[in-house]
């Protein structure tokens, strides 16, 4: 134990106790540390803050939850607290094929980490000096609690850059492994673990898969940005008559025809393209679908990107809202953490405006529970889902 005290001004010791959790240099009543560590923090009137992770950028302090006592637990006693609690709040979801994000940052008391659990593969992203510094503490606890069999790290976030770290993906632990399938909603998905989007496959869409499978009994299914068709296949195994899977990428998309073989599922096609050329010629070739999903990366991902954000989700959306059939279904998301809640559904009533027909929200979506969702803490809440059906 060591006793390394960090002390807030009076203004940033209020944001604190109403939730904040990241602070920069002018926040701190003394200059922030030289390196990246593990610290006490306290307010102004020196009331105890709980832990805190120091960092090494314009972000110099992130609160990482209480602990008992005054000292400073040493890292290896503080990520194994941390990441057993996260573990065990997960323990239903940790089936041998079963995929699930088992550290989400700051929600889970752990800033900067993220770990993605895909059967015997973890792959792990950390976007700060702390966490990098902290891997042999990290990596030996999970291998052993987990018999993990390999731990990748996929360091290649922009974000990174900010605390002078690079970006890179590299093996950790274990052999490399190309690809690892999972099972989820009893269907396969094939995971690449150092290729693949994000950290292999976008865990956090679950809940919209599983609307997808029962929305989809009899209906046409458009899936856009598709990536290995998760949205496509669950549509057809829900019952779609058919499902178009459409991304730029072309490895992707042979992915998910190879995925569908295997599930054995028929009806799928799959299109390389740029997702806005051709819902253009969808258009114009007068095509419409019974369930329209559009699930784009994000269009912001910095406050700076904004105004070109906005113009492109409210383009996308009435692209997609006119090529719902009578009655159809459109899934709208956003991955966003700039684009939040009421301003993406400002953007998609725009898009809706002027259109020959009402456009109703039936449901709001998020992450699913292994994506815990920090009140105070709203870029916790990045992912947004839309319901919307077409009234004739």
């Amino acid at each position: 134990m060591t006793t390394s005290t960090l002390a807030l001004t009076a203004a940033a010791s209020g944001f604190a106790r109403r939730g904040q959790l990241w602070f920069y240099s002018d926040d701190l009543a003394s200059p922030p540390p030289t390196r990246a560590q593990l610290v006490r923090v306290r307010d102004a009137e020196g009331r105890d803050l709980g832990l805190g992770i120091t960092g090494t950028g314009k972000l110099c302090l992130r609160l990482a939850g209480p602990w008992p006592g005054d000292d400073v637990p040493d890292r290896s006693e503080f990520f194994t607290a941390r990441l057993q609690a996260a573990i065990e709040r997960r323990s239903a979801s940790l089936g041998p094929d079963a995929a699930c994000r088992l550290v989400h940052g700051e929600a889970d008391l752990l800033p900067g980490l993220v770990v993605d659990r895909y059967g015997p593969v973890l792959v792990l992203q950390g976007t700060s000096a702390y966490v990098e510094e902290c891997l042999d503490a990290i990596v030996p606890f999970l291998v052993q609690r987990l018999g993990s069999d390999s731990v990748v790290a996929r360091h290649d976030v922009a974000v990174r850059r900010f605390e002078n770290l690079p970006a890179e993906v590299r093996l950790l632990h274990g052999s490399r492994v190309e690809t690892v399938v999972v099972q989820e909603h009893g269907l396969r998905h094939t995971v690449r673990p150092f290729t693949g989007h994000k950290t292999g496959f976008y865990l956090d869409q679950a809940p919209a898969r599983a609307l997808v499978r029962q929305l989809a009994k009899g209906r046409s299914v458009l899936d856009l940005f598709a990536y290995q068709g998760g949205f496509a296949r669950n549509a057809l195994r829900g019952g779609a008559v058919a499902a178009l899977a459409v991304d730029q990428s072309a490895e992707a998309l042979q992915v998910a025809a190879a995925d569908a073989r295997a599930d054995g599922l028929e009806g799928l096609t799959t299109v390389a393209a740029d997702v806005f050329e051709h819902l253009r010629t969808v258009r114009q070739d007068g095509q419409q679908f019974d369930l329209v999903v559009c699930d784009p990366p994000a269009f912001a991902k910095s406050r700076r990107e904004l105004d070109g954000a906005e113009t492109g989700y409210r383009d996308l959306n009435r692209l997609a809202l006119r090529l719902l059939a009578p009655h159809g279904l459109l899934v709208t998301c956003t991955c966003s953490h700039h684009v939040d809640g009421p301003r993406f559904e400002k953007l998609v009533r725009q898009a809706a405006a002027g259109l020959p027909f009402r456009v109703v929200l039936r449901q709001r979506l998020g992450a699913g529970p292994d994506h815990p969702v920090l009140l105070t803490h709203p870029e916790s809440e990045y992912l947004k889902v839309l319901l919307l059906q077409r009234m004739d």
